[in-house]
């Protein structure tokens, strides 16, 4: 067994190769470019005669050839595609033009009407979706299954409960790109880490199924016995006891059921009755014998008991010593204990046991042993890969199989051996698709329908598609939109989908970083870990209660209710429901409340505040980032911390003043300009998220002007801007959501698809279920293409054509 667990890592990964892609799916269509779009026609006309005299003019002298700012330059623009290519850059540039920002301060500005047309050919160009209908799906790549969907499937696939017994503990942390761990391009696998799987693998066939415990009623010896009490030992390993004590042994029981004990004893008699052997179980006793035997006949008493998994005590106490000198001296000997068991019919093993190890064999011959394997692992091997499994596949199970079998192993030993194959196979820690044309960015390949069902419930479930997806996709019924629709329904109403929220709303809102900050508690005794936890549940149950009541996802921004429990109602001011209750209920927020929405939870106000006070750049920048999805460039190197700006009267400064000294720098203005404003409306709200009215350096000033000359004070006042520029926060939602369920970041060509998805949702009053279901629905989650090789042909963002 040693020598073939040692080869499962290599027999596993050659064993996968072959039957894992690297990318792409089954055939379906290979889309052609389609005739000629008027509308490109018409934005290319817009561009040549209105747009690009006004770039030149106000725009290549800092972003052109000579000198590209940022790295940004807009002299090589020579189509739609060219514009397009610049993805966010051009969504950024159209939003710095129309809040006036660009161009700077200097030559005479853009007029209105200029500004109009700028940004109205911005805005028509980025929201260009092909007339034929199709958009670039872009690539899939072999996908890794993370920490948390390698626990999921591990519950689903072996009924193992996560929250009891964590079989990923063991495995390195996930990397993460584009703010999320499910990112394929960062869920590498290195030989280490195989190893890592296989221990867990291990470990998780262990806790599913129990020790291979082979039931018996044949006995067997139990060992190390040990002697309590005055006397000698016996040549058999026994002990003579003299006096009243104890022979006793420690065993681990490997699994809970029926055993049989098995004593051979016999003493020295002498007064009116025989020795007496009380054997005990864990000090307990379970049954009482006087020894009649003598030394030359001893006798054998069996006796059945219960004996729970684990370390226990088996004991023969002697229990009435008589000694009159010179005349009788009654003594106990204790020849050897032995057990047997589990007796067979009462082991009593976790429910997957009898799941998993359906069949078995008629005897104890290799050839029914190998019929039975073959049941047990070829169903096995085809949930835990998620889809069939070919006669190559399970012949290599079976070698396996045989090769235990002659090594020694019991039939049972040698199966797990094969479950522990499965469990480190490249099929079932990574998520993949088969695409006979992985290295042709020209064709495009659809789904099929369990590469379809798998990227779906990893979507939905973080884990792997149940019956019914896998029924659907068995039956071709699957990539029907109607049946898609209504199982997005079903999934998102089903208790797994938790693990979607849960790891979506955590990374996207980054309640995950409450527990790596260090939160000053001298000066915030009130942040417990326990208000901690109060912060990150209120504000994944909001998240969840938006997904379970297919709400308008601008609740998110702002809301009439939250969920708290005692001591978070005690920070938020809620007198009436301050009290150490930990119950968390809904409830509906008073007219004028400062609070509703994520942006005034504890979670987000404190992941935005530093350990010791808050940080108005740290909550704008969060706003740009995660709320509107229009995040400032990184700052320059040479930026000092806020704390070192040059301020007279340091000590006094308040934080308002050190911002506005901050933005000396036009360098630094640009951007914070933009931030601070933000961040400083949520300034009655302390580093832990309570209200104040005043800090230390008196009244809050929580006022602030945006570029463009918008003013504004205050939460309410702020999350009415946010609103006013819905459109934005809905298309940053999408993006978020999408880069989640692809599992990839998005690129300039998934700018149609973005576009499509939200079109669909604001004809659908923002509701969360419309954007889910337009990402399922898209070509980007259906299909893929080859990936472009270096050197190779770029697929067109507009047509499909090659260029």
């Amino acid at each position: 067994m040693p020598l073939i667990r040692s080869q499962l890592p290599v027999l596993a990964l050659c064993a996968g190769v072959g039957a894992v892609g690297v990318l792409g799916l089954a055939p379906a269509r290979d889309t052609p470019p389609g005739p000629a779009d008027p509308l490109i026609a018409e934005l290319e006309d817009r561009y040549r005669v209105e747009v690009e005299p006004l770039l030149a003019r106000y725009c290549v002298f800092c972003h052109g050839e000579d000198e590209a700012n940022g790295g940004v330059r807009f002299d090589r623009i020579g189509s739609l595609d060219d514009a397009l290519a610049m993805g966010d850059t051009l969504a950024m540039a159209l939003e710095l033009v129309r809040t006036h920002q660009m161009p700077p301060d200097g030559p005479p500005p853009p007029s209105p009407g200029e500004v109009e047309v700028l940004t109205g050919w911005m805005r028509d160009a980025l929201d260009y979706v092909p007339a034929d209908g199709w958009v670039d799906p872009g690539w899939f790549i072999i996908h890794r299954l993370n920490r948390s969907e390698y626990r999921n499937t591990l519950r689903d696939l072996l009924g193992i409960d996560p929250r009891a017994h964590d079989v990923a503990a063991g495995l390195p942390q996930d990397d993460t790109g584009y703010g999320f761990d499910n990112i394929a391009a960062v869920l590498s696998m290195s030989p280490l880490q195989l190893e890592g799987y296989l221990d867990a693998a291990e470990r998780a066939l262990e806790i599913a199924l129990g020790p291979a415990v082979v039931e018996s009623d044949s006995a067997r010896p139990i060992g190390n016995l040990v002697r309590e009490a005055h006397g000698r030992e016996l040549a058999s390993g026994g002990h003579m006891l003299l006096s009243n004590g104890v022979v006793r042994a420690e065993l681990d029981v490997p699994v809970t059921g029926e055993y049989e004990l098995v004593i051979t004893a016999w003493g020295d008699h002498g007064g009116d009755e025989y020795p007496r052997m009380s054997v005990r179980v864990d000090r307990r006793e379970a049954r009482a014998f006087f020894i009649e035997a003598l030394r030359d006949a001893p006798e054998t008493v069996r006796l059945r008991v219960r004996l729970e998994q684990g370390r226990r005590q088996i004991a023969a106490v002697y229990t009435n010593d008589y000694w009159d000198p010179g005349v009788a001296d009654r003594n106990l000997a204790v020849e050897r204990i032995e057990l047997a068991g589990p007796l067979p019919g009462t082991a009593e093993r976790p429910a997957a046991h009898a799941r998993v190890l359906f069949a078995q064999p008629g005897d104890d011959s290799i050839g029914a042993g190998r019929t039975a394997a073959e049941a047990v692992l070829g169903r096995f091997a085809g949930r835990a890969f998620r889809g069939p499994v070919d006669d190559a596949e399970i012949g290599r199970l079976l070698d396996l199989y045989e090769a235990a079998r002659a090594e020694g192993d019991t039939h049972e030993e040698a199966v797990r051996l094969g479950l522990m194959a499965v469990l480190v196979s490249p099929r079932f820690l990574f998520r993949s698709v088969d695409n006979p044309h992985a290295d042709d960015p020209g064709r495009v390949h659809t789904l099929d329908g369990y590469e379809l069902a798998s990227r779906l419930s990893y979507f939905l479930w973080s884990s792997m598609p149940d019956d019914e997806l896998l029924a659907l996709a068995a039956d071709g019924s699957l990539v029907d939109e109607g049946v898609l629709r209504a199982q997005v329904r079903r999934m998102l109403g089903d208790p797994r989908s938790d693990a979607f929220i849960e790891n979506f709303a955590g990374q996207w809102l980054h309640l995950r970083n409450l527990e790596r900050l260090a939160i000053d508690r001298e000066l915030f005794p009130a942040y417990t870990s326990e208000l901690r936890d109060a912060m990150i549940t209120e504000a994944t149950m909001f998240f969840g209660d938006v997904v379970r009541h297919d709400r308008s996802v601008l609740t998110l921004i702002d809301s009439d209710y939250t969920f708290v429990n005692g001591p978070l109602a005690a920070l938020y001011g809620f007198a009436e429901l301050a009290s150490q209750d930990k119950a968390f209920r809904r409830v509906s927020l008073p007219e004028g409340s400062p609070r509703g929405g994520v942006l005034t939870m504890g979670a987000v106000l404190t992941v935005t505040s530093n350990p010791s006070r808050t940080s108005p750049v740290k909550r704008g920048l969060y706003v740009l980032e995660q709320i509107l999805g229009t995040p400032p460039p990184p700052p320059p190197p040479e930026i000092p911390p806020l704390e070192q700006a040059a301020v007279p009267d340091l000590d006094h400064a308040t934080l308002r003043e050190r911002l506005k000294a901050h933005l000396t720098d036009p360098g630094c203005a640009s951007c914070h300009n933009r931030m601070d404003p933000l961040g400083l409306a949520m300034e009655n709200f302390d580093a832990i998220g309570a209200w104040r009215d005043a800090d230390e350096y008196g009244p809050i000033d929580a006022s602030g002007t945006l570029p463009g000359g918008v003013r504004f004070t205050g939460p309410a006042e702020l999350k009415e801007i946010l609103l006013g520029r819905d459109d934005l926060f809905v298309e940053n939602l999408t993006r978020k959501l999408m880069t989640y369920a692809l599992g990839r970041g998005l690129e300039p060509f998934d700018r149609p698809t973005v576009t499509r998805v939200v079109r669909h949702a604001r004809a659908q009053d923002d509701r969360i279920t419309a954007i889910i279901e337009g990402i399922v629905l898209s070509d980007a989650f259906r299909t893929t293409r080859g990936i472009e090789t270096p050197g190779g042909e770029r697929r067109g963002i507009r047509t499909g054509a090659s260029r």
